[in-house]
């Protein structure tokens, strides 16, 4: 079984997302808390009380949906799943740089926010945006963008799935866009909702912000190979990344040949970490044969890791050589029933390899004001790991504690 983590970008925003993850100050390696430090303002407060509206803003969007997909990203590793490979789109490969070992989360986050604050400035100079073109090919829409585009500027941005194609540009070359392409046979082109002309050559003073912060960031080689949006290649120089990084700004992304070529290395599972569901749905329309996961928020974790625990357990043998792919051990999950805090349990029954659990014991407790809530084992198991500390602030789903049956 071959993973690979990919990363939304934004789009993928919705109001209130994340909150499984938002702890509270007194944790010192809270996540969000160290977000909103290096941002300079609250981003749990913002997930909580923010309108579509104003998650539509860049400099808002972009690191929070950064923050979440790093957060969900984290609750995956801490039930044990580690990709095979990693991918995001736009905004998104920040995130698998840091799956992949390249970016620290603190390092990544001031490299997200510059982005933002580098694209919205373009985007303010040069006012436009972007329509997506349904129901043509690469090819066809190229040939729509060149009868369209005039004396202004107009390029492909996305190629996000067969038949799914993203153009980004000046207002008035938008505004002929749609009979051009409709003359060619596209179904519909639809307006989206965005600041700027991202993806296209209005971007090109961003890209040059964004080479300088690129060139000073404490950027590492990957751990695992990377496929980049501008080449759909896997990428294993922290060099490379620098390049890739600030092209991706003014050139497409290569979304449709980046899922093929994953899959062309052997990709199995396809798990989307972070906000949304918009990667599943472009991943299932562009290769066939593999599994989608979403992994949004704390069930969606849960979800993708029983299911692939269930699929190694399954899958047969084929007596190959170790090609570094994932396998989830066969371990369960206890989870949390309830909001609160949790307070495991000492506990009384002993082997050699540790203590372990019979049907109905006491894994601990969940509490909030005055209410408890216990947790008990479903089953007899040896305990593996606790996925959450005393005190930890947990949400219902999340993962407490992994045990492996016997």
């Amino acid at each position: 079984m071959s993973v690979a983590f990919v990363f939304p970008g934004q789009g993928s925003q919705a109001p209130r997302m994340g909150l499984d993850w938002a702890s509270s100050s007194e944790a010192g390696d809270d996540l969000y808390g160290w977000a909103s430090t290096c941002l300079g303002w609250d981003l749990t407060k913002t997930l909580e009380t923010a309108s579509p509206d104003e998650l539509r803003q860049t400099y808002i969007a972009q690191p929070a949906i950064f923050s979440v997909s790093v957060a969900a990203m984290r609750a995956l590793e801490g039930a044990g799943i580690r990709p095979a490979f990693t991918a995001g789109h736009s905004l998104g490969e920040l995130s698998a740089l840091v799956a992949a070992g390249a970016l620290s989360f603190e390092a990544g986050l001031t490299l997200v926010a510059r982005r933002a604050e580098a694209m919205q400035r373009a985007a303010d100079a040069r006012p436009g945006s972007m329509s997506s073109v349904l129901g043509l090919s690469v090819e066809a829409v190229e040939m729509a963008v060149a009868a369209a585009r005039g004396n202004d500027v107009l390029a492909i941005a996305n190629d996000n799935a067969p038949g799914n194609v993203v153009v980004s540009g000046d207002w008035a070359a938008l505004e002929r866009l749609p009979a051009a392409a409709k003359e060619l046979g596209a179904k519909r082109v639809v307006p989206l909702s965005v600041g700027g002309a991202f993806h296209s050559p209005l971007m090109a003073p961003a890209a040059d912000v964004f080479r300088s912060f690129l060139s000073a960031a404490p950027l590492r080689d990957p751990a695992i190979p990377v496929i980049a949006n501008a080449t759909s290649e896997p990428v294993t120089s922290a060099e490379e990344l620098r390049e890739l990084l600030a092209r991706q700004l003014t050139g497409p992304v290569r979304w449709t040949e980046s899922v093929r070529r994953l899959a062309d290395l052997g990709v199995d599972t396809f798990i989307e970490v972070g906000p949304g569901t918009v990667l599943s749905g472009l991943i299932k329309r562009t290769v066939k044969d593999v599994r989608v996961l979403s992994a949004g928020d704390a069930a969606g974790v849960a979800a993708a890791v029983e299911a692939l625990r269930e699929r190694a357990e399954g899958a047969p043998s084929d007596g190959g050589e170790d090609q570094g792919e994932v396998i989830v051990l066969p371990e369960r999950f206890a989870v949390s029933p309830s909001h609160g805090r949790f307070y495991p349990a000492a506990l009384s029954r002993f082997t050699d390899e540790g203590p372990y659990v019979e049907p109905g014991d006491l894994l601990g407790e969940v509490r909030n004001g005055a209410a408890t809530v216990p947790v008990h084992s479903p089953f007899r198991g040896q305990v593996m790991a606790h996925l959450a500390w005393e005190g930890e602030l947990v949400t219902p789903g999340q993962i407490l504690l992994s045990l492996r049956p016997f």
